[in-house]
């Protein structure tokens, strides 16, 4: 998993049609369970969802995996083995969508992570350049979900901050306080403590810059689990299972139409820039251009899903303002979208600053 990072907040996360499998040998019948085992790896980070592997179309397919390959080959990484498959990422939708399972497009979220692990009696919090195992589970753990995660530096200023006594105490507007300098959409609050029947880890998942109920949980997990590459899986899986229900678009089975204007447009490439964007978000099933009126342009869109699903992903990215025509709101709150007015959030214009 490739991950760019916008000006501001979203991940735009690419390569969701790669899968690097460990192989033993370069033999016909390993190469065939391997492609099998890559293509589960392309649906999951493409879905979100590990039920959409129960899914008999989707089953059907990782048994026959070869209509679905557009290349693949050998890379071979500190002494290991790879099978390097690339998969056709449209027909990987189109698995997707006529199954009726959601689709997770490549705008994502970006999570920053507060988690205190204790090791040999003595708590720390994990930083970017941690060279405990435990960092390097995560890494492959989000890549394996598709789920972009940031850790703190742990720096003069992040310490002079926060402590790991403020992680564990829950302290959410300490916390909320040091998360500001760090571009991130989310931020979690999470531990890994051993103990005699393996290891606990909490997990609670916040929204970065929320108004109201900013210290609530958008949701939270306690358990005991056998081991860290454990609990790590469980850690993202929580934050990832999250994402998915309000992120990942299922076709709803609607002719569901919408409109969204751009103003402020002076430059063709922009016009180009806009179109390009649209039609990639996971809620559009088709766009075009309804209306050219000035320096204003409005797109007309066929969705996938609903209006809310629209908004919601529109607020992930930086690139895009909204103005003062329309809703009145923070588009990318919670609270917000839970209460859009479908006929206000029909007004809605923006500004493109890409």
């Amino acid at each position: 998993m490739f991950i760019q990072f916008n000006s501001l907040n979203a991940a735009e996360v690419t390569q969701l049609d790669q899968s690097l499998v460990p192989v033993e040998t370069r033999s016909a019948a390993e190469r065939k369970k391997a492609i099998s085992l890559g293509l589960q790896h392309v649906i999951l980070k493409n879905s979100g969802s590990a039920a959409a592997l129960s899914n008999p179309s989707v089953k059907a397919k990782v048994k026959s995996p070869n209509s679905l390959i557009r290349q693949f080959g050998y890379d071979e990484v500190d002494g290991e083995l790879l099978l390097k498959v690339n998969f056709d990422h449209k027909r990987i939708l189109e698995l997707l969508r006529e199954a009726q399972l959601p689709v997770w497009g490549k705008q994502r979220p970006l999570t920053l992570v507060w988690l205190v692990e204790e090791s040999s009696g003595e708590r720390k919090i994990l930083n970017d350049a941690s060279p405990v195992e435990s960092r390097t589970l995560f890494q492959k753990d989000a890549e394996a979900k598709g789920v972009p995660l940031l850790f703190p530096l742990m720096d003069l200023d992040d310490n002079m901050q926060i402590s790991v006594s403020d992680v564990r105490g829950m302290f959410v507007n300490q916390i909320e306080l040091a998360s500001q300098r760090y571009q991130a959409d989310y931020f979690v609050v999470a531990s890994m403590t051993p103990n005699a029947d393996g290891v606990e880890y909490s997990v609670s998942l916040f929204s970065k810059g929320a108004e109201q109920g900013g210290t609530t949980p958008l949701v939270s997990k306690q358990q005991q689990v056998s081991d860290t590459e454990a609990a790590v899986n469980g850690i993202i899986s929580t934050v990832s299972e999250y994402y998915v229900s309000r992120y990942a678009i299922a076709d709803s089975g609607e002719q569901l139409t919408s409109s969204v204007t751009f103003v402020d447009i002076t430059e063709m490439k922009q016009l180009v820039a806009i179109e390009k964007y649209l039609k990639q978000l996971s809620a559009v099933k088709a766009v075009h251009i309804s209306q050219l009126q000035g320096t204003s342009v409005k797109y007309a869109l066929e969705l996938f899903g609903t209006l809310d699903d629209l908004h919601r992903l529109m607020a992930l990215d930086p690139r895009i303002i909204e103005t003062s025509g329309g809703y009145q709101g923070d588009i990318g709150s919670d609270d917000n979208l839970n209460s859009l007015d479908p006929t206000l959030v029909n007004e809605l214009e923006y500004r493109w600053r890409g």
